[in-house]
């Protein structure tokens, strides 16, 4: 339930409101991004906070935590950084592969959610204010807000929960992980895949900071990637 109730409520509110920021000439991909900053966040973090304060009489996420070694900077950011090539490799081999033989598989989903995983224009092209305010969410909340939120939440407190099953529990961990993506089934193998590694790594290390360093790097360039794909379609 802790695991997977996130996913199904980010995807709801995707369903639910993805049509309304289109009518104000927004992707669709504006409501997964807001959902990010107003359903994953508050949720994920919530939970923490109250787990926190019931066991540590603190309000801080971070006392919920449990796998917090520290490790040295420089391995962070060359291990990091590998990684984050793994997946980013996944990522296109899945985008220019994968994507075409897979989606069609979930044809049946509500539009809404297939439409929220591109950034292809809709309506006039943004311009201006909305433009910037799209791309400050898109960085902000998909680069920053939710790989911080899901590190701390999936590697550093529902990990240490399961760790009873020694080497199975970073796979068990990563594939409820995967089904948590429900907003994009159509791409559980590049998150699978990708992120195993990571996952495994913070196991064997007790440490949340090497997979929440790889998460940042993978989707802060995922974002880059998709605010020139959205330029590129409206030129």
């Amino acid at each position: 339930m802790l695991h997977l109730s996130p996913g199904l409520a980010l995807a709801t509110f995707v369903v639910l409101t993805a049509s309304v920021f289109e009518s104000w000439g927004l992707p669709a991909l504006f409501a997964l991004i807001v959902g990010i900053g107003v359903v994953i966040a508050p949720l994920e973090l919530g939970y923490l906070s109250i787990h926190a304060h019931r066991t540590t009489g603190s309000w801080s996420p971070l006392a919920a935590v449990d796998y917090r070694t520290r490790l040295p900077v420089r391995r962070l950011l060359l291990v990091g950084g590998a990684l984050a090539a793994f997946m980013m490799t996944l990522v296109v081999a899945h985008v220019l592969v994968l994507d075409r033989l897979i989606a069609p598989l979930f044809s049946w989903m509500p539009a809404t959610l297939l439409q929220s995983s591109s950034i292809e224009e809709s309506g006039d092209p943004l311009a201006g204010g909305a433009l910037a305010v799209m791309v400050i969410a898109l960085l902000l909340l998909n680069g920053i807000v939710g790989p911080v939120t899901e590190e701390l939440y999936f590697r550093g407190h529902l990990l240490p929960r399961i760790d009873r099953f020694g080497p199975w529990a970073p796979v068990i961990n990563t594939v409820l992980f995967t089904l948590y993506h429900l907003w994009t089934p159509w791409r559980w193998p590049q998150v699978f895949f990708g992120s195993l590694p990571a996952n495994w790594l913070a196991w064997r290390e007790r440490s949340v900071w090497l997979p929440m360093v790889t998460h940042l790097m993978v989707n802060l360039l995922f974002s880059l990637l998709l605010i020139a794909a959205y330029l590129e379609a409206v030129s």
